[in-house]
């Protein structure tokens, strides 16, 4: 907006009213699930003589945040005695369209289609249900619009979607750092804090600024690989809070101080996606690439 941007802003994450004034000077859509709320940003409106645009949350399965949709005639009530409020919208959320068989989501598009039927409301508002997983499986839940997340950055929900077009997904992010450092040890060598890894060889090690103060968990040591001059090598010795190593003894010769690292991304014939780190870690690519710390610098390209 201050920057010349016009568009609809939906805030999805309800609070307790505290962007009331925020909200309500600039336009927001924020999402309610509470009667906090409501009153909070109804004063507000007031205040400002404004009309505040709100998407109501239903909670049709997810138990996290919504208003019970059996209860849906008496939220629609209690809405309609807020001076300044105006219903935007009407949605729900996902908790297992990821999972292969769409049975449960199907039922939580039956509820929500319940919560739409028994809702006598007129004006201009949208219904919205599906997250990136159901807007492949669970097609019934794309309603008016739909709320793609992890799909944005070209990475697949999860291994278990049987739509083939998630596998048409290309990832748009790559995470990449540089050598700072080359180092030839000998044999028996202990690496990093702890000595979590000893050379069995004489081996080259390469030191690259980047740990976990950048969002590359330390339980990752010793169990990853990065990309050396289009070649897999494999990370060594406790990952520390600002630099690793790396053992490029396999390209002695070829690597210097400067060449490019990737730690996810592609480099020559050879790809690291996010999921390898995912899986190593026993959680998905999503958390992967959003802990990636605000330190490290976003270069958009083309």
């Amino acid at each position: 907006m201050e920057n010349g941007i016009k568009a609809r802003f939906v805030i999805l994450s309800p609070d307790l009213g505290d962007t009331a004034p925020e909200v309500a000077a600039n336009g927001l859509e924020p999402v309610v699930a509470t009667d906090i709320q409501l009153r909070t940003l109804s004063a507000e409106a007031s205040r400002q003589r404004v009309d505040v645009r709100v998407h109501l949350k239903f909670d049709t399965g997810m138990g996290r945040v919504g208003f019970n949709p059996e209860e849906a005639d008496g939220v629609l009530s209690r809405v309609a005695g807020y001076p300044g409020i105006k219903i935007a919208g009407f949605m729900s959320h996902f908790p297992r369209a990821d999972e292969g068989d769409p049975a449960y989501s199907l039922e939580q598009v039956g509820r929500f289609q319940n919560v739409l039927d028994q809702s006598a409301v007129s004006g201009n508002f949208v219904t919205h249900m599906a997250n990136s997983a159901a807007i492949f499986d669970v097609p019934q839940g794309c309603f008016d619009v739909c709320r793609p997340g992890i799909a944005l950055y070209g990475l697949k929900p999860s291994f278990a979607i049987l739509n083939p077009k998630a596998d048409e997904l290309k990832p748009v992010l790559s995470w990449k750092t540089s050598i700072t450092q080359l180092k030839e040890v000998p044999p028996g060598t202990g690496l990093s804090y702890g000595h979590s890894f000893v050379t069995n060889r004489q081996s080259l090690i390469a030191t690259v600024p980047v740990g976990y103060g950048d969002g590359l968990a330390r339980p990752l040591s010793n169990r990853v690989e990065m990309l050396v001059r289009g070649r897999r090598c494999r990370q060594v010795g406790t990952i520390c809070m600002d630099q690793c190593l790396i053992d490029v003894t396999s390209l002695r010769g070829d690597v210097q101080a400067g060449d490019e690292v990737v730690i996810i991304g592609r480099q020559g014939e050879e790809f690291i996606g996010a999921e390898a780190q995912a899986e190593e870690l026993g959680t998905i690519n999503y958390e992967i690439v959003t802990r990636i710390s605000g330190r490290v610098p976003r270069i958009p390209v083309n």
